[in-house]
């Protein structure tokens, strides 16, 4: 059963009966559902369109895909006051030419949905890297013969100040698609409105953060007088713990200044005494939203977006409440998932991308969704 674009099913889980009890245990969910596509041989059945009991979808469109580009996957961001600045880790250009860590500032979703982005570009037009490797560093990628090369893959991050800070990842990548080895995390500061980054460096290594050191993979947000970024990380099958990282906003560019919070003894320093937030396989943005924080989730299970609350920036968050489901991808997973604040313009309405080989509506989706009450009603 085919589904065309713009349709979306929609469930509202009814917490405490016996029907739906199993909703509230995430492993078990997710069991049932990889034996649901095992049993139907991958064919995708759709339930009947229902309405969120929370809000609305308003709409779902598929980002056009600028000239002399190939395709569009699905960014990660830095949120602006006015407006989210996308990052793609890789983007194909219709030569065939490879553009890493690409970037299009995006300053409202409408005029996004109808008219697309445009990518910062070099003095001869064509898209540039927001963050690249040195010249050094691109050399040692020549010399290599193990099928092995060094990428930097951006995660997103704050904005303070107008100035942007963005984590990476340094990834050994190859020789395999799916073979990758992370040998730590880096920080680089977008000026304002600049077109590059820059890596910050501490005793001439722009790794800052040991791979097992800090989780820094999920975005984050300032709030009082510290920056604050969310990571996921597998801890076990169908399980990846969500954990709170800080620094004081005077100590933003000291990777030493970077602690874990834990909800009975506050900032601490070993990452085995962070306390996990969540437990989420795909992706989570957490943004503050009227008077509270708000995690916007996509399981990447059941291409569906929950929004979870939290009460403070650092707290546990409250149970998961769906509000839309994505165009489902022909096979695998959905690409992205992350919630754009920076592109809120109307009351009570969050905006997210996520990509799809869906046959109804391939590409970059942006989605904005709009509830029908104030965030606290959301629980009541």
């Amino acid at each position: 059963m085919s589904r065309l674009p713009g349709s979306h099913t929609i469930v509202t889980p009814t917490w405490n009966s016996p029907e739906t009890a199993h909703r509230s245990q995430p492993w078990v969910r997710r069991h049932l559902l990889v034996m649901l596509v095992a049993l139907t041989s991958a064919c995708i059945h759709h339930i009947e369109e229902e309405t969120s009991a929370v809000g609305e979808l308003t709409s779902d469109c598929v980002v056009p895909v600028p000239d002399g580009v190939r395709g569009l996957g699905a960014p990660v961001s830095l949120e602006y006051s006015d407006g989210s600045l996308w990052i793609w880790r890789s983007l194909e250009l219709a030569g065939g030419q490879i553009v890493p860590n690409a970037s299009a500032s995006v300053s409202d979703a409408n005029e996004a949905c109808s008219s697309g982005v445009m990518f910062s570009s070099d003095a001869s037009g064509s898209p540039q890297s927001l963050l690249a490797l040195t010249p050094q560093e691109t050399e040692a990628n020549a010399a290599r013969s193990d099928g092995r090369q060094l990428a930097l893959v951006p995660f997103g991050g704050f904005v303070r100040a107008g100035l942007g800070y963005l984590f990476y990842d340094h990834a050994l990548v190859g020789p395999g698609i799916f073979d990758a080895e992370s040998l730590g995390t880096g920080l680089c500061v977008r000026g304002v409105q600049a077109a590059t980054c820059d890596r910050v460096t501490v005793n001439g290594d722009t790794v800052l953060w040991k791979a097992d050191e800090r989780i820094l993979n999920g975005g984050g947000l300032v709030v009082d007088d510290r920056a604050l970024v969310y990571g996921c990380r597998h801890v076990a099958s169908l399980s990846a713990l969500c954990t709170v990282s800080g620094a004081l906003l005077d100590a933003i560019e000291v990777p030493s200044a970077y602690q874990v919070y834990n909800l009975f003894d506050g900032w601490v320093g070993q990452l085995s005494d962070a306390s996990p937030i969540a437990d989420e396989l795909g992706p989570v943005t957490v943004s503050a939203y009227s008077g509270a924080f708000l995690a916007t989730t996509l399981d990447i299970f059941e291409s569906r977006f929950y929004v979870r609350r939290m009460p403070s920036a650092t707290s546990e968050m409250d149970r998961r409440i769906a509000i839309f489901d994505a165009l489902p991808p022909a096979s695998g997973f959905l690409g992205g998932g992350r919630e754009h604040s920076g592109l809120r313009r109307s009351p009570r309405t969050i905006h997210v991308t996520y990509s799809t080989s869906g046959v109804a509506a391939p590409g970059l989706h942006l989605a904005s969704f709009r509830f029908y009450g104030e965030f606290g009603g959301l629980y009541q």
